[in-house]
């Protein structure tokens, strides 16, 4: 699904974003959050289209990062090196994406995206072990 993402060019992966950003704007506006009669629909569309691209990112890369970890999670394998091979495989991953973005047209690899991406992981893994430790104290 990443790499599905990735592959796109620059105008499509650009239209995705616009078309997410414009049913936040929608969804805020119809509960009152803002205005577009004031502001201008394509004017908030395009304040908020790049956060909402990275947020993606971020959300994308906690719910991989998550999932590695639940497939690192077996018995006789300790937390500290579920947590350290979920991060790095993850992260790997993540450079691997930037480095395939820079051969799509109208796509760029970043180390900025890396980062963002990094983030996400971190979100994701610290989620995990939340998760994990809750289910430890109630068994």
């Amino acid at each position: 699904m990443i790499f599905g993402f990735s592959g796109q060019n620059g105008e499509n992966s650009g239209n995705l974003s616009r078309k997410a950003a414009g049913v936040i704007v929608d969804i805020a506006d119809s509960v009152h959050l803002v205005d577009v009669r004031w502001n201008g629909r394509q004017e908030l569309i395009d304040k908020i289209e790049l956060p909402v691209r990275k947020a993606a990112h971020m959300t994308e890369y906690a719910i991989f990062a998550c999932l590695v970890y639940l497939a690192f999670t077996v018995d006789g394998v300790s937390w500290q090196l579920v947590r350290f091979i979920s991060f790095f495989a993850t992260a790997a991953f993540a450079c691997s994406d930037e480095f395939h973005q820079l051969y799509v047209p109208g796509r760029n690899g970043c180390v900025t995206d890396v980062l963002i991406d990094c983030v996400g992981i971190l979100i994701g893994i610290i989620i995990c072990s939340i998760a994990d430790r809750r289910k430890k104290m109630i068994i």
